[in-house]
């Protein structure tokens, strides 16, 4: 047991997730341990460990890479100009609109200025609804990076 907490201490550096993925390893070595032909046990749940702690943390920062995707997503103040009370963050906005390529900013025209539904943008462009909204999220991540790097510092 100190073998597989010292290995995931290794891996997740805080006590407590090291010991919760402990817990969680011997539950899956009473299932494993009858299905696996083991040689040398040692290296196989050195093995085994080191596969549960990282498939643990490539689900985490999937999760987070998500989670701050959908938060890109769906930030109101930058993608709705109404709410922009800056004359100059609009500026900004519009030169970044005018860097999208075609048809990001016609999507993103039609959706957020002409209030348009993806079906109906879908419709109007001859894309499929999934075709449109790839097209405004990369819109939306193209607009956030430009307005980045023209100093409009976003907080999410």
């Amino acid at each position: 047991m100190h073998l597989v907490y010292g290995s995931c201490l290794k891996y997740y550096k805080n006590a407590s997730d090291a010991e919760d993925a402990v817990m969680d390893i011997y539950e899956k070595l009473v299932i494993k341990t009858l299905t696996s032909e083991i040689q040398y046990f040692k290296s196989w749940l050195y093995t085994v460990t080191r596969n549960h702690c990282l498939e643990r943390l490539r689900k985490k920062s999937t999760h987070a890479d998500k989670e701050s995707t959908a938060k890109l997503m769906y930030y109101e103040d930058v993608f709705h100009p109404d709410t922009i009370e800056k004359d100059k963050e609009v500026d900004v906005l519009h030169e970044c609109i005018d860097k999208l390529d075609d048809v990001q900013k016609t999507c993103v025209d039609f959706f957020y200025f002409k209030k348009m539904t993806y079906a109906e943008i879908a419709t109007q462009l001859d894309l499929k609804i999934g075709q449109v909204r790839s097209r405004i999220q990369n819109g939306r991540r193209n607009l956030k990076n430009c307005m980045e790097k023209n100093h409009q510092k976003i907080d999410f």
